[in-house]
């Protein structure tokens, strides 16, 4: 099919967090998606597609590259960039002439995160448009903006083929879809007991008003455009949904997190539904299938190929991993190779898979003696053999000096090996729950029974930087700021981020001890220059100190860097320094 679609529009669709079972045309009749279906209708639906990670940036790194993690280097949400020095598929189009856009569902895909190479316009200013309210990587738009921005610039667009990629991030959690969507149904009590199928109806409600939104975008186009535009429709991960007692995702590398939809449509190539099973598919592919379908050249040095040739290895094996495991809990990494009919997981305890006969991953058939399993596992550990150890991105280069300071308080940049973390993820899998229902019980001020819960985790591994995150949040919500102080410390020995340094900064200050505040975030500003979190922080401690000018200046770059966190509360902050003439 090489060239079939020469000078076609190009429209990449991600619905974040979409397992492909929450597709109508893969086969649950409780998914009601009529327009992802009717792409199907004119495409090619891989049957088994594998994403590179159960997490946003990485996966979508992969997505647009052509290059699996352990070659583009992300790893994680937000604490990794994508290098300057990969090639995107938005700066290969646009170096064929093509007109290129992208319209942003959440903060975790902004453009300081290098996603944005190669598109003349990225429209990831999620604060202009009243983004849902949330932590970090949480803020979200909801479908319909995005469909509006992707209308709006389709109608300005010049007379070039496009390329024009929409993010829709409505079935990552919460689930909140609008109320006709639920059908009449009570949303779920989240603070009661487990309930999968209410659980499952809110999230495929998320992904019927998404695909409404997509069915929008489509009609907009009408049928001469489509007739030259080729859709490529998929997810960057799945979710869990209770499976393996994993109830989101990005910990775990089951199929509920890893298989996703892919679907390929243009009525000029696919007269009628394809469903291609005899060969696995990856996000990793999308980007030299596309080009084999535009007549362009395939790239050198990809890690994906191009799905519709003859000639593919029917033993092709595709890498997964996740570094969630080590990041945030300090259990061990986890990483996979998956070929058509089965499955290989390494971790402590490794695990192999036979998909033909169990699809739901529930015999784990790992054995010295399973030829096919040791396969899998030689060719696993050759390809992270072939790799320098994975880092922490470094995000500004920081003196001898600083360096020092920052590693006194755990904030260091060294080296984690392949090999570090003992506890293995599908044992510990449990106290994630444990710590997110601990997290809730701090929301309604039940600390006691909280700061319990977070002691039970912390017995089995002292090393969890997120169960030290819960014990500060039980610690700070009783004012204890002794105790919130020394759980931040432990957070940033094991897991240095900015909201632990901003949240260190705002227990410094509540103790008065302002100066050693501003001498803790002059330090985290130099390796994070562009947080709008600490500017914010560090712009309050200058005000407390007395130092207004420097409070308004660094209250003006906090919004101008950070608008999506930062631009409203820095606003108010430059008021209400104006309202008591400083």
């Amino acid at each position: 099919m090489f060239g079939k679609a020469a000078g076609f529009n190009v429209l990449v669709v991600t619905f974040d967090t979409v397992r492909a079972d929450a597709i109508g045309c893969y086969g649950d009749p409780r998914a009601k998606t009529p327009n992802v279906d009717r792409l199907a209708s004119h495409g090619a639906r891989f049957a088994r597609a594998i994403a590179p990670a159960p997490t946003t940036m990485p996966s979508h790194s992969t997505l647009f590259t052509g290059l699996d993690p352990l070659t583009h280097g992300v790893h994680n949400n937000g604490t990794f960039r994508l290098g300057d020095e990969r090639t995107t598929l938005a700066e290969r189009l646009a170096a064929q002439g093509y007109h290129t856009a992208a319209v942003i569902g959440a903060f975790v895909l902004e453009s300081r995160f290098g996603l944005g190479q190669g598109f003349e316009v990225y429209q990831d200013e999620l604060h202009q448009d009243g983004a849902a309210e949330g932590a970090a990587h949480f803020v979200e738009r909801k479908a319909g903006t995005v469909a509006d921005h992707a209308l709006a610039w389709l109608a300005k667009r010049d007379a070039r083929p496009f390329f024009l990629w929409t993010h829709f991030f409505d079935a990552h959690l919460p689930y909140m879809a609008p109320e006709e969507y639920l059908k009449g149904q009570p949303r779920r009590d989240v603070s009661g007991p487990w309930d999968a199928e209410a659980n499952r109806r809110e999230y495929l409600a998320e992904v019927a008003y998404a695909d409404h939104e997509l069915g929008r975008l489509l009609d907009a186009l009408g049928t001469e455009t489509l007739a030259r535009t080729l859709v490529v429709f998929t997810s960057d991960h799945g979710e869990g949904l209770g499976e393996h007692g994993e109830y989101t995702h990005s910990r775990l590398i089951y199929e509920g997190s890893l298989r996703v939809p892919l679907v390929i449509s243009c009525p000029a190539l696919f007269e009628k539904p394809l469903v291609v099973s005899d060969r696995i598919a990856g996000l990793v592919d999308v980007v030299p299938t596309v080009l084999s379908l535009l007549g362009m050249p395939e790239p050198v040095g990809l890690d994906g190929v191009a799905l519709f040739r003859t000639d593919l290895d029917p033993t092709r094996a595709i890498y997964s991993e996740s570094l969630v495991t080590l990041f945030n809990h300090g259990w061990a990494p986890l990483y996979g190779y998956t070929r058509l009919t089965d499955k290989f997981i390494q971790a402590p305890r490794p695990e192999y898979y036979d998909l033909r006969t169990d699809a739901g991953e529930r015999r784990n058939l790992f054995a010295p003696s399973q030829p096919t399993a040791q396969e899998l596992s030689r060719k696993l550990r050759m390809r992270l053999a072939s790799v320098k150890p994975i880092e922490r991105e470094a995000e500004a280069a920081l003196s001898r000096e600083d360096e020092a300071w920052l590693a006194q308080l755990g904030y260091s940049r060294s080296s984690i090996p392949v090999d570090s973390g003992k506890l293995d993820p599908k044992d510990m899998i449990v106290t994630w729950a444990v710590l997110t229902n601990a997290s809730g019980m701090v929301e309604r001020g039940e600390v006691d029974a909280a700061l319990a819960q977070v002691q039970s985790v912390l017995d089995r591994n002292p090393l969890d930087p997120f169960a030290w995150e819960v014990a500060y949040a039980a610690h700070w919500k009783r004012k204890d700021l002794p105790r919130a102080e020394e759980a931040l410390l432990k957070v940033l020995e094991l897991n240095p981020s900015a909201d632990a340094f901003v949240r260190l900064a705002t227990v410094l200050l509540e103790q008065g001890r302002t100066e050693e505040c501003l001498a803790l975030l002059d330090r985290a500003a130099l390796s994070l220059p562009d947080n709008g979190e600490v500017a914010l922080s560090r712009a309050a401690c200058l005000a407390r100190l007395a130092r207004f000018p420097q409070a308004r200046m660094e209250f003006e770059r906090a919004a101008r860097i950070d608008p999506v966190r930062a631009s409203a509360r820095a606003t108010e902050a430059l008021a209400e320094l104006a309202r008591e003439g400083h």
